[in-house]
């Protein structure tokens, strides 16, 4: 019975999502008692349960055509649904892609030692201390290293990755970061060569010093940070030989696929035997299986859920909140702004590329649907809804106002081009 069962499971799509809900795993292993849960894991988890069920809201759509009706369900928004994560990745891969400069940018990944993950893992305070540690590090070195000798600040777009492709706790931070930097007078100045010795050594003792004046009289970390530079004397490993240069939205998307998904995506599980969820993962061109526990596979995926209002990704240098406006104005007038025209994210185009269908198109006349009625749950749980025949009716007007008004300027423009060009020829005759 449990072959069968096992190559049936197998054979079908599996994903986290079904594990959870099969055997009645989730509340099993909120039971058990084995590992603890956090109030945010279960938040996040059970958000993600409920994705696309029409219990949790839905909004209908009406064919302006033929007046079909489609029903669509809402998302969850989970930070661990892989759904809602592509979503939320492609959307600030676009947002991110707006703000990047025409600059060439260095993919850089910072590591610290197995010994100090512990310290990190679950410790939202230890992270940012981690990320503005790191930030701290790159900020100095191009501002003290570049060959002009002048105080430049780069511009870091930062994400922490706490886990590994095994699932297993791998603290390190992925950046993307400006080669070169502003001065305060305005002047960009570049550099192309970075000495990877210097950012190993200096990352190291900065990093381990930070950690030992924010945990003074561990006797254990102690230890391991004097183990740290007796044994790592060329500084922590780092990988910072990627460059980005004019391809600033391929990059965004890359940095994107660590903002905000699951630890594990749905195509590298391979099989639930009721017990055992088995699992595949590569690494430098070799593939590894991996089987585990069904609990204790659920407590690696979820355990790097983040604290509630901890930000994964951070912002540094002329990328900063705070300096963003003015700095971006100063490089509009040095000419390293991108100039091109980014479309807001559009779910409708997203769920077209992703399936293959276009959601708003009516499937019995073809024509286009529009928004009709949205149904909600209000703060207290109570089912609302909001919408109704005349919202559809008021964007039909709208658009058919819009459409006219549109033809308008458009023959306008047309009758002043012909007027320039008549006048154009009537002067060349004089």
């Amino acid at each position: 019975m449990v072959n069968t069962i096992t190559k049936t499971i197998a054979a079908a799509m599996l994903t986290f999502k079904l594990i959870l809900n099969l055997n009645n795993n989730w509340d099993e292993y909120k039971k058990n008692g084995r590992y603890p849960v956090r109030d945010v894991e279960i938040k996040e988890v059970e958000k993600m349960l409920v994705c696309m069920d029409p219990e949790n809201g839905y909004s209908i759509y009406i064919c302006s055509e033929c007046g079909n009706m489609k029903k669509l369900p809402h998302s969850c928004k989970s930070r661990i649904c892989s759904v809602c994560g592509k979503k939320h990745a492609d959307e600030w891969s676009e947002k991110i892609n707006k703000e990047m400069y025409a600059v060439t940018y260095r993919h850089i990944i910072l590591t610290v030692s197995d010994k100090l993950w512990v310290y990190f893992e679950g410790n939202s305070k230890l992270q940012k201390l981690m990320l503005d540690t790191a930030a701290k590090v790159m900020k100095e070195i191009v501002r003290d290293y570049n060959k002009s000798k002048q105080k430049a600040d780069p511009g870091i777009i930062m994400v922490l990755h706490p886990f590994g492709r095994d699932l297993k706790t791998n603290m390190h931070v992925h950046m993307l970061m400006t080669e070169g930097g502003l001065t305060a007078n305005g002047k960009w100045v570049d550099m192309p060569y970075i000495d990877y010795r210097i950012i190993r050594k200096k990352w190291q003792y900065e990093i381990l010093t930070a950690l030992k004046k924010a945990i003074p009289g561990d006797r254990q970390l102690k230890e391991i940070i004097n183990w740290c530079f007796k044994e790592r004397k060329n500084g922590f490993n780092i990988q910072a030989k990627r460059r980005i240069q004019g391809k600033t939205k391929k990059a965004a998307r890359y940095m994107a696929r660590y903002v905000r998904h699951p630890a594990i995506a749905d195509s590298r599980i391979i099989s639930y035997d009721t017990k055992n969820v088995t699992f595949v993962y590569e690494r430098e061109e070799r593939t590894y299986t991996v089987v585990m526990d069904k609990y204790e596979f659920i407590h690696y995926v979820i355990k790097h859920i983040p604290d509630k209002n901890f930000k994964m990704v951070r912002y540094y240098g002329i990328h900063s909140r705070r300096v963003k406006k003015g700095v971006r104005e100063v490089m509009e007038k040095l000419g390293l702004v991108v100039k091109y025209i980014i479309k807001p994210f559009s779910w409708r185009k997203n769920i077209e590329e992703y399936t293959g269908k276009d959601p708003l198109k009516c499937e019995k006349c073809g024509g286009e649907m529009l928004l009709y009625k949205i149904i909600y749950h209000d703060k207290n749980g109570v089912l609302k809804e909001y919408g109704g025949i005349d919202m559809v009716l008021r964007k039909i007007t709208i658009r058919s106002k819009m459409s006219y008004e549109q033809e308008e300027e458009k023959q306008k423009k047309a009758w002043d081009e012909k007027r320039e060009k008549t006048e154009y020829y009537q002067l060349c005759m004089c």
